[in-house]
């Protein structure tokens, strides 16, 4: 867990003076834009504060400000004070999930204002930022503004607090809220250890001799070995829209997190050579669910239009280039997530049998391009109304990967499930299903980790290595299946533990792929957990992730043969290029380089 979200940073008030603003009650005000909602003050112990401002909001908001909770200033700040902020906040019913919430200070509507956006989770967690007013604000007209709406449904805010310490303090002063984790040291011995382990692990000999047209070895002839496909699945979801749709097609709002972000046609372009550099696999974010594929199937002209921008855009580009796509999903454990599934709640027979049919419409018209699918996605899933609960056994899951595989015979097939890495209380329930499935003799072919890390789930990854080994021991292929890293404002600690995240997993023998979920600010279902910003300048993270995978762990080298014709190097596994040039003449083969190693002669005429 992250070392310090749950002990209190120290606020200090200014010598001499008194908070700007208090979080008592006074003038606080929830407003709520065509949503239903209550809230009130209620008593907690054990905390830093005696009393929390609790939020019931029990219908789904589209955008975040559609429930404000408003904060009147109490004092007048001048442009240019050095302002302290801190609140506590939790969402005491939600599944560990990030819930994206926004905070302003704010005066009337043609001044600057400050903004924090920030993510809430079911533990208290405790925000602190030091900032200088961009304007001066009034009393009576100007407020904290905290925009709650995609935080819901049930939120709870303490210890709101503004301090003024003046113009003339020093900023640097101030503290702001801080986490670590453990293994986080540049000198870290497990990383060491990580790095090490890949060197072994991912990397094979390739043997090169050169001869002439007679046979006879070709010495001093330069090698170039040149990576061109990694052996390792690196992916990522991608929007299929912004992948297939035509320039006609652009800008575009893409709606995510409670907000609309643009795409021109110019974003669409950069987006395709981002992906088409640096990924070797993508699955469709949204496009194979079963919902979306019934609107697609439909007769409402949009949607058709979305499925032909797939079929005809999307996954023949995709193709072109080389990808391999997954397919999210088949069936999702919960029974109760969405509409289409409600309706079987207390009927399996009636349930079974749409899905049966589903898979029966969407496998044979996906064959020819999806090669992987998340078959069970969420498979130990929620609630009152799991597939387990509701089937009365896990007998179902292999029922359901016997008609997938029948289905679809050359797929591979994949369980997916969350809050096993972080958070971790799926751990145990996850490891009982695939033993069970293992028992029926339908074992998935990957088991894949939802590994959606946030402030308050930074597992040590001296931990992550320890669960790798407990489900290795009854999955020999593991996954990260959507992976992000979503630490605040905090792009440091992102980039930090994005790291971690990749050198532990890539150094696990029994991981074959790290899948992403979004890698671009205006089209990530989480835009701070990107590793582009929105204008595709690269984040900390993304650098990191450049580093590691396209340079420390790609290979690009020339070398020379010896007298007797020969050359040899260690290179990661996947598929090159290798020329090799001599006297003037350059000949250039394919190699496959795999663990027990390739050897490959090539003649010079």
């Amino acid at each position: 867990m992250a070392s310090s979200l749950f002990g209190a940073t120290e606020i200090v008030a200014p010598e001499g003076g008194q908070a700007s603003l208090f979080f008592q009650g006074e003038g606080t005000r929830l407003l709520k834009k065509d949503i239903e909602g209550e809230s009130s003050w209620k008593p907690i112990a054990e905390m830093p504060f005696s009393k929390v401002y609790r939020m019931d909001i029990p219908k789904t908001a589209k955008l975040t400000n559609q429930v404000q909770l408003i904060v009147p200033l109490e004092r007048a700040v001048q442009r240019g004070d050095v302002l302290l902020l801190s609140f506590w906040i939790r969402r005491p019913s939600s599944g560990g999930e990030p819930g994206p919430a926004t905070v302003f200070l704010q005066g009337r509507q043609d001044q600057p204002r400050f903004q924090f956006d920030f993510s809430g989770y079911r533990e208290w967690q405790q925000h602190v930022r030091a900032f200088k007013a961009p304007a001066s604000y009034v009393v009576g007209k100007s407020s904290l503004s905290i925009h709650l709406a995609k935080a819901g449904p049930a939120i709870e805010v303490a210890g709101v607090q503004l301090l003024n310490y003046g113009p003339d303090y020093d900023l640097a002063r101030l503290p702001e809220s801080a986490v670590t984790y453990r293994g986080r040291e540049v000198d870290a011995p497990w990383r060491k250890e990580a790095l090490a382990r890949i060197e072994r692990i991912r990397k094979g000999e390739l043997a090169i001799k050169v001869v002439d047209a007679n046979g006879q070895p070709v010495p001093d002839a330069k090698v170039q070995v040149s990576m061109q496909h990694h052996a390792f699945g690196f992916g990522n979801a991608v929007n299929a829209q912004i992948v297939g749709a035509e320039e006609k097609d652009f800008p575009f709002m893409n709606k995510k997190a409670g907000k609309e972000y643009p795409v021109t046609w110019e974003d669409a372009q950069q987006y395709r050579k981002v992906l088409k550099k640096y990924f070797n696999s993508v699955t469709f974010e949204s496009e194979l669910r079963p919902h979306v594929w019934k609107l697609q199937q439909g007769e409402n002209a949009r949607w058709q239009q979305r499925y032909r921008v797939l079929t005809e855009g999307a996954v023949p580009w995709l193709q072109e280039q080389g990808f391999e796509i997954r397919g999210h999903y088949l069936a999702w454990g919960a029974m109760d997530y969405n509409a289409l599934e409600k309706e079987f709640v207390g009927n399996p027979e009636g349930h079974r049998e749409w899905l049966w049919n589903h898979m029966s419409d969407i496998l044979p018209k996906t064959n020819s391009y999806v090669t992987e699918w998340d078959t069970i996605n969420h498979i130990v899933a929620w609630g009152k109304h799991t597939y387990e609960k509701e089937y009365g056994g896990t007998e179902i899951f292999g029922e359901i990967m016997a008609e997938a595989r029948r289905l679809a015979p050359q797929a591979t097939h994949a369980i997916n499930e969350g809050k096993v890495l972080p958070d971790g209380y799926k751990r145990q329930p996850y490891l009982r299903v695939i033993r069970a499935m293992n028992e029926q003799g339908q074992a998935p072919d990957r088991v894949g980790f939802m590994a959606h890390f946030g402030l308050t789930s930074l597992t040590p990854p001296e931990d992550l290595l320890e669960v790798y080994d407990d489900f290795a021991a009854v999955a020999p292929k593991l996954q990260l299946s959507e992976l992000d890293v979503e630490a605040g404002d905090d792009e440091q600690l992102q980039a930090d533990y994005f790291r971690d995240v990749l050198i532990a997993s890539f150094s696990h023998p029994n991981f074959v792929a790290i899948v992403q979920w979004g890698f671009w600010e205006n089209a990530h279902w989480k835009p701070q957990a990107a590793l582009w910003n929105a204008d595709w300048s690269l984040k900390p993270a993304g650098e990191v992730f450049i580093d590691l995978v396209k340079k420390q762990w790609w290979t690009d080298e020339a070398v020379k043969t010896g007298e007797d014709g020969r050359c040899q190097l260690s290179g990661f596994l996947g598929d090159y290029e290798v020329t090799v040039e001599h006297d003037g003449q350059s000949i250039t083969q394919q190699a496959k380089l795999v663990k027990e190693g390739a050897s490959l002669e090539i003649e010079l005429n």
